[in-house]
């Protein structure tokens, strides 16, 4: 079974699946800015796809785009904001934005991290 959630860290990468997103890194916390790879703050991917089962499997971010791929480091915690999330990885942290092509009405029901108390959205 692959749930969304079946990794070492309980990291939710399910909710990134069949949406493109945009992942950045923000903040580098082991390499002083100077990733061996050249993966230093303001590095973004943009439009790429999540693959839950490899992410889970290691519990890091892998994400393709075209004909490449990329990953992060082991992700140690998942915070949850409206419109975007943080993960925190051994290295680093990156900022994952759902791109959503708004449609009035469908965009806020299935957005990553709105939630309502059953009031409606106008």
């Amino acid at each position: 079974m692959n749930g969304p959630r079946d990794n070492i860290n309980n990291i939710n990468f399910g909710k990134y699946t069949n949406i493109p997103v945009k992942v950045e890194k923000i903040e580098d916390t082991k390499f002083d800015n100077n990733h061996p790879n050249g993966y230093n703050p303001g590095f973004v991917i943009d439009a790429c796809m999540v693959s839950l089962l490899t992410s889970n499997q290691y519990c890091s971010l892998f994400v393709t785009y075209g004909d490449r791929w990329f990953a992060t480091s082991q992700v140690q915690k998942q915070e949850e904001f409206e419109g975007y999330d943080l993960l925190h990885t051994l290295n680093s942290v990156y900022k994952v934005t759902p791109i959503f092509t708004a449609i009035p009405g469908v965009q806020e029901k299935y957005s990553l991290t709105l939630e309502t108390d059953g009031e409606e959205i106008d």
